[in-house]
């Protein structure tokens, strides 16, 4: 009798988890859904919910001021956020086990400070315009995260591409770029906003061309992460055992490095660098649904696009008409947010 138990328990319990987890994903995508358009509803001008839903179901609306705002401006800012937010906190989740390291976040490769620095340069230059026109600080910024990371990777690999030396590595190369930014603002004291703005992140000039190269990288990137889902729960228990396990640690970081590297490169050329998404939201998910990475990768997803589409719908309410940066609404929120969560774990030892 207690054998037949013990063999039905486990299967109960994990029928029991399924059915637990189907329901928190259920509760994510109907925030996903309330987080999509009360960013479309809220900002500078208001549109009533219902008239949000007539303009996006009725093609009749779409010559009125209120639908050219919202397909001209809000549809393709909204669409960024939950595109980058996604990509964020799922590379967060990946670097964070890649590295036993829960300090871990997407910018710590020098992914961040590296497009800073291309910005900078540019502003240093006087030549924000030109050749590229708009577009020309986003180039340079994917520019500067694209070599920061080749550069990390090129000496990484001289030390095995264990990832430990990648980490540290990843952190002098930020700490250089950070210097570096440092002096280019005193040569371009004029212009400092411009570097500063970036610094904060803003997605007040996402247009539907980030959007267009957004919904090939991003969704792209993010399956090439779920795929190593396996090998990163191997790496749970240590190298040692991922090895013993049969995964191969060089062609994983490797792997992890480039997807989390392009991803993270094409979030920041677009909206500038906004903290603690990539840091703080991985925690939470591993709160709501436990460590592993099959599930706690979707989930990290779903809560990192609804955080940051939040985050920047509050954004534009709290001193309208103008609007903050979005990096301090996620710090505002994502720093108290992370010491608790950082206390919490304190105390249950």
């Amino acid at each position: 009798m207690n054998l037949y138990y013990n063999e039905l328990n486990p299967l109960k319990h994990y029928c029991k988890k399924i059915k637990l987890t189907k329901f928190i994903f259920l509760i994510l995508i109907v925030l996903l859904v309330f987080s999509f358009f009360l960013g479309l509803s809220v900002g500078a001008v208001d549109i009533p919910l219902s008239n949000v839903i007539k303009i996006l179901f009725n093609s009749n609306h779409s010559e009125s001021m209120h639908a050219k705002i919202l397909f001209d401006i809000r549809l393709p800012r909204v669409i960024a956020t939950l595109f980058i937010g996604a990509a964020l906190a799922t590379s967060g989740v990946s670097l964070q086990t890649l590295f036993r390291n829960q300090l871990a976040e997407p910018y710590i490769l020098g992914i961040a400070s590296g497009a800073l620095l291309g910005v900078s340069i540019i502003v240093a230059l006087g030549i924000t315009q030109q050749p590229f026109g708009l577009y020309t600080m986003s180039l340079m910024a994917f520019l500067g995260a694209f070599l920061t990371t080749l550069l990390v990777y090129t000496i990484s690999k001289a030390f095995g591409l264990r990832p430990v030396s990648v980490l540290l590595i990843g952190l002098a190369f930020s700490f250089l770029s950070s210097s570096m930014v440092t002096f280019l603002q005193y040569l371009a004291l004029k212009d400092i906003h411009v570097i500063f703005s970036w610094m904060m992140g803003s997605f007040s000039a996402i247009n539907w061309n980030h959007i267009q190269i957004m919904a090939i990288i991003i969704p792209l990137g993010l399956l090439l992460l779920f795929i190593k889902v396996k090998d990163l729960n191997a790496m749970l228990l240590g190298e040692e055992y991922a090895k013993q396990l049969g995964v191969n640690i060089k062609n994983l970081t490797q792997h992890l490095i480039i997807v989390v590297a392009i991803v993270t490169s094409i979030s920041v050329a677009s909206a500038g660098t906004i903290g603690f998404v990539g840091l703080v939201i991985p925690h939470i998910a591993r709160l709501i649904i436990g460590y592993d990475n099959k599930f706690l990768m979707p989930t990290s997803a779903l809560i990192g696009a609804s955080f940051l589409t939040l985050s920047d719908a509050l954004s534009r309410v709290i001193i309208r008409p103008s609007e903050l940066p979005i990096g301090v609404v996620t710090s505002m929120i994502g720093a108290p947010l992370f010491i608790y969560l950082l206390l919490k774990k304190g105390r249950s030892g």
